[in-house]
C-alpha cells in the first residue's frame, strides 16, 4: 500500500503540472501576445522543458507516465503490474484536472469553463494518430537508455509535435480531457475531445504492435 501511494502521488503532481505548465504557458502568451505563432513558440518551449524536468524528477518514482494510454502499454507489454493501473489512471485523471483549474485560476479565468476551440477532421484525427503512435514508440525505445535519455526524448519529440502534427500532439487523453476545461487557445471543445481520445487509442494500439515487434522480441 506504501508503493501505491508513492506511485499515486507522483502519477498525481507530474499530471497536475504537466496540465499547468501546458495551459498556463499558454495563457500567458495570450496575455502577451496577438501572434498565434508566438504563442505556439511559447507554448512548445514551456511544455517541452516542463516534460524534460517531470520525467527526470519521478522516473524513479512512478516512471513518470503522466498518460492513461502509456500506462495501459506499459500493463500490456508487461512494465507495470495489472493491480497498479487504476491508480496510474485516476492519479492522472485527477492530476490533469486540478492542473487545468489551477492554471485558469491563476490568470483569472473561471476555474473550470467549458472550451470552444474546434479542433476537428479527418487530418487533425490522422494526425493525433500518428502523435500518440510516435510518443509510445519513443517511449520504449529510448527506455534501455535511462531516464534522462527518456525525459530527452520526450521532451524535444512533443516539442517537435506541436510544429509537425495539426493536431499539436496531446498524445494523452487526460490531456485532452483536462484542456476541455479552458477557453484558450489551448483548449479543445468538448464535441472534439473523444475523437480525440479515439484517435490516441488506436495511436496506442498500433504503437504495442510496432514496439513488440522491435524492442521487445526475444
Amino acid at each position: 500500500m506504501k508503493n501505491k501511494s508513492r506511485y499515486f502521488l507522483a502519477e498525481l503532481l507530474g499530471s497536475c503540472f504537466l496540465v499547468m505548465i501546458i495551459v498556463g504557458s499558454g495563457l500567458m502568451a495570450e496575455n502577451l501576445t496577438n501572434d498565434v505563432a508566438v504563442m505556439l513558440i511559447a507554448n512548445t518551449i514551456a511544455t517541452g522543458a516542463g516534460l524534460f524536468v517531470l520525467i527526470t524528477v519521478f522516473a524513479d518514482v512512478s516512471g513518470a507516465h503522466f498518460n492513461p494510454f502509456v500506462s495501459i502499454a506499459m500493463t500490456i507489454t508487461g512494465k507495470l503490474k495489472k493491480k497498479l493501473l487504476p491508480y496510474y489512471i485516476i492519479a492522472q485523471l485527477v492530476g490533469c484536472l486540478i492542473g487545468v483549474g489551477l492554471a485558469n485560476f491563476f490568470f483569472e479565468h473561471e476555474i473550470y469553463e467549458l472550451s470552444t476551440k474546434s479542433r476537428d477532421g479527418i487530418y487533425i484525427f490522422t494526425s493525433e494518430v500518428i502523435a500518440t503512435l510516435g510518443l509510445i514508440i519513443i517511449i520504449f525505445g529510448s527506455m534501455k537508455s535511462g531516464k534522462i535519455a527518456v525525459a530527452a526524448s520526450v521532451g524535444l519529440y512533443i516539442t517537435a509535435g506541436y510544429w509537425f502534427t495539426s493536431s499539436t500532439s496531446f498524445a494523452n487523453p487526460a490531456v485532452a480531457l483536462a484542456r476541455t476545461f479552458t477557453e484558450s487557445f489551448t483548449g479543445i471543445s468538448y464535441l472534439n475531445t473523444p475523437y480525440y481520445i479515439l484517435a490516441e487509442f488506436i495511436g496506442m494500439i498500433l504503437a504495442i504492435y510496432i514496439v513488440r515487434k522491435l524492442f521487445l522480441y526475444k
